[in-house]
């Protein structure tokens, strides 16, 4: 059942454990959540898998990422021959199934480099899991522009970091009731952002570097305001006026 969540990234699958037990309950009898987790726990002894957390952008953890490592199935192909003699053709057949499957699958992963932090231990037999503060710009969650990213990133190269900012940036919007999305103004949050970054190396800022950037936000959210009521405001015709 992993390895059929795993075809994006050959390997590693990051269904969630609830979806993965629902499946194997279509496709047969199926297991319980427990046993799925007692089997988790099998597969990483073995060293079959390696499991990593994952953690949302508002804190705490999210579902798990399963990577498939490289491991002999030769013991397997053992077991399955001896503990099912009367049925010989069937066992032949599901293990040679098995066997194609696993080894297009370890020759994929092989191939593949994942980005997953690991520990720089000389042994590199054990895992970090990184803490949020820890996650770098490429983990910033998808619903901030890019250029927002770019240009904060010399100075804040945390994904949180960046990722508080553009909050900033959405609660300043959100005051002025704007017809326009704040997708369409990533200059404006931009040039906020630069002003700012002046301003402190300058040594003008007396509050936070995110409180300044905040205030800068919306006096400049309340200059590009006032120009939208002026656009939809209808002009005086003078030449109308003039024939009356």
């Amino acid at each position: 059942m992993l390895s059929q969540y795993s075809v994006v990234v050959p390997g590693v699958a990051n269904a969630k454990i609830d979806t993965l037990v629902k499946k194997s309950g279509e496709k047969g009898a199926g297991v319980s959540r427990a046993s799925f987790i007692r089997m988790i726990r099998k597969a990483k002894k073995a060293g079959i898998l390696v499991v990593h957390k994952t953690y949302r952008s508002s804190g705490g953890f999210a579902h798990n990422v399963f990577v498939f490592q490289r491991f002999d199935p030769t013991g397997e192909t053992e077991v399955i021959h001896r503990g099912n003699d009367e049925n010989a053709s069937d066992s032949r057949a599901v293990h040679t199934e098995n066997e194609t499957e696993t080894i297009n699958l370890l020759i994929n992963h092989q191939d593949q480099k994942i980005n997953i932090r690991k520990e720089s231990a000389s042994t590199n037999t054990t895992t970090e899991n990184p803490s949020l503060k820890d996650l770098d710009e490429t983990f910033t969650p998808d619903n901030v522009p890019n250029e927002f990213i770019q240009t904060v990133k010399p100075f804040y190269n945390r994904a949180i970091e960046i990722y508080r900012f553009w909050q900033k940036a959405r609660l300043a919007y959100d005051k002025f009731n704007f017809d326009m999305p704040l997708e369409f103004m990533i200059s404006v949050t931009i040039d906020a952002f630069k002003t700012t970054v002046f301003h402190y190396k300058n040594r003008k800022i007396k509050t936070t570097f995110g409180q300044y950037f905040y205030g800068t936000l919306c006096g400049m959210f309340g200059v590009q305001k006032r120009k939208e009521h002026m656009a939809k405001k209808p002009r005086y015709n003078w030449l109308d006026a003039m024939e009356c």
